[in-house]
């Protein structure tokens, strides 16, 4: 069975050379694999955490201890430190990481959204619209989806990051923060948004993110090291196997995975059903994430959080996608250029 451990780390590692790994993170014994693998919170999340709550690690010949954190940077980070073989984040993280030349490769998609991601804003403040954001302190957690996200709606209401004042905070700081009115408005994801509006006695709000579709889809990945791949390609089979009977425990029995889900993250099973009515689960990988890698680190770049990789951007990040452990599982499901 799987266990868990509390780890938060404050720094994002790309000054890191890779994801390598000492022989003393890894362990076989009796034909089973020892891995760690750094997981995110949320519902967004549901299908890893669906394969640690059911162990369909075991199924696959793999021991897997997890590591818990509060967003896909900070797992992705346990990793660039050597602490986990794999881990959850989303395509922001790798983009960055990738444009700064920290090899993270993306073994598979289990999870995409649009309308997962809110702006909560104080409606004392006079917000009442994205573009009442100009000049307000808007919090997020730099270097990770919610920073990628809020660039995008802001875009909506034709500002841009330099129009705000970023607070870099964590999610559930930032629920804290606005709560107490010691910021204005944050962006982070739903389950977080509807913790603010609960919290705040009807002082804080969603903003409307009509439109949000045609410029911002957030992918859920799973990582790993390019030693990882290259030297043990079986076991990210075993793993991008386990994501599959994840997803298909998660459409058999709905009702019960939510609730696992909801276990998980300490939420109602309401507002779980909720946030993953959002979503679009399903294990993949495609040229639309291709596509949004590209954005991210283009984004990144303008942001300067990165420089401009010598390599034409889309090469680089179709060697960051590792296809063959899906095409191997299930071929109809990979679809890329």
């Amino acid at each position: 069975m799987t266990s868990s451990h509390s780890i938060d780390r404050r720094q994002f590692g790309l000054g890191l050379a890779g994801l390598a790994l000492g022989s003393s993170a890894w362990a076989q014994q009796a034909g089973t694999e020892k891995i760690v693998v750094a997981e995110s919170q949320g519902f967004s999340w549901a299908i890893p955490y669906l394969v640690s709550s059911k162990n369909y690690w075991k199924n696959h010949g793999i021991e897997a201890t997890t590591l818990q954190f509060t967003s896909g940077r900070l797992a992705f980070d346990a990793a660039v430190a050597g602490k986990a073989q794999f881990a959850t984040s989303t395509d922001s993280v790798v983009g960055l990481a990738g444009a700064n030349g920290v090899p993270a490769v993306i073994v598979a998609e289990f999870t995409r959204l649009s309308s997962g991601m809110v702006v909560a804003a104080r409606t004392d403040r006079g917000i009442q619209t994205g573009a009442q954001l100009k000049g307000k302190r808007v919090a997020t957690t730099i270097g990770t989806s919610g920073h990628y996200f809020l660039s995008r709606f802001l875009s909506l209401h034709g500002l841009s990051l330099k129009d705000v004042t970023l607070v870099n905070l964590r999610g559930p700081d930032a629920v804290t923060a606005v709560t107490r009115g010691d910021i204005d408005a944050f962006a982070w994801g739903w389950d977080s948004g509807q913790k603010a509006v609960a919290d705040s006695g009807g002082k804080v709000k969603l903003l409307d993110d009509t439109g949000l579709e045609k410029v911002f889809l957030s992918h859920y990945v799973l990582t790993a090291s390019e030693s990882l791949v290259q030297g043990k390609p079986k076991l990210i089979e075993a793993a991008v196997r386990s994501l599959l009977d994840a997803e298909k425990f998660y459409r058999a029995q709905t009702s019960d995975a939510i609730a696992l889900v909801a276990e998980r993250t300490k939420a109602t099973v309401e507002v779980t059903k909720a946030g993953l009515d959002t979503v679009s689960v399903g294990v993949r990988l495609d040229n639309r994430l291709l596509d949004d890698l590209v954005l991210n680190a283009q984004w990144a770049i303008e942001a300067g959080l990165a420089t401009q990789p010598k390599e034409d951007l889309r090469t680089l990040y179709r060697r960051l996608i590792y296809a063959d452990a899906l095409k191997a599982a299930a071929p109809e499901r990979v679809a890329l250029g």
